[in-house]
């Protein structure tokens, strides 16, 4: 159990929201149209989840041997974010019981927020489609920060922005990504097993703890 806690603060892609669906959709869309002869899989698809998409974009236009992955890149995030403004609505859908974790954290006096790499506006469509930003008091997206996770600076810009004391935060994600950077930023991480990864990558990563549903946040959060 972690105990001293008075914030806590989530991922959203696999950690509030299931966007997997949509995620995969959307880079297999974009590799398709790009880099037809490219693909990473899923494996490395999920591998990437918590990176900002601007990163991960350059890094499969780089390995897929486009002779200017930066121009390239940026294509492909145009292409990316077309597809996701259509199907956001058809492919995420709620994970069961997020809501009554959240009243019940809330309930307890803790600040509850979202850190994510996702941009804003996708960002507030996804969680707000289901009811969860009356419980995020702290948000932070991608463009409020110039590094991303796994740099720790999207959690410490959160810590400042609410005033919060690293060292009495929580951040909880389902990536290794999240798992490091909240590490770094000196809070103590809980790995979220409803989401893709697994339990041995989360605690390799640095994870104090691991939750099977997101009820078992009720019972590791003191």
């Amino acid at each position: 159990m972690l105990t001293s806690v008075d914030a806590v603060l989530f991922d959203l892609d696999g950690t509030l929201v299931d966007t997997i669906p949509l995620i995969v959709a959307c880079y297999q869309h974009t590799l398709l149209a790009h880099v037809p002869g490219y693909d990473p899989g899923r494996r490395v698809l999920i591998g990437n989840l918590g990176r900002s998409l601007d990163d991960i974009l350059f890094d499969y236009a780089q390995a897929a041997g486009v002779p200017d992955p930066t121009s390239t890149s940026r294509e492909m995030l145009h292409t990316y974010r077309a597809f996701q403004r259509i199907h956001l609505p058809l492919l995420i859908r709620p994970y069961e019981g997020i809501r009554e974790m959240l009243e019940g954290l809330r309930a307890r006096g803790l600040t509850l927020g979202v850190v994510t790499s996702k941009v804003e506006w996708a960002a507030r469509e996804t969680y707000g489609r289901y009811g969860l930003a009356e419980f995020l008091s702290v948000e932070v997206f991608h463009d409020d920060t110039e590094r991303h996770k796994p740099d720790p600076e999207p959690l410490l810009h959160a810590a400042a922005k609410a005033g919060l004391d690293a060292a009495r935060t929580v951040y909880v994600g389902d990536a290794v990504h999240d798992m490091a950077a909240g590490k770094a930023a000196g809070m103590r991480t809980i790995g979220a097993l409803w989401g893709p990864s697994g339990r041995e990558e989360l605690s390799a990563a640095g994870a104090d703890e691991v939750a099977e549903t997101p009820h078992d946040l009720l019972r590791l959060i003191g």
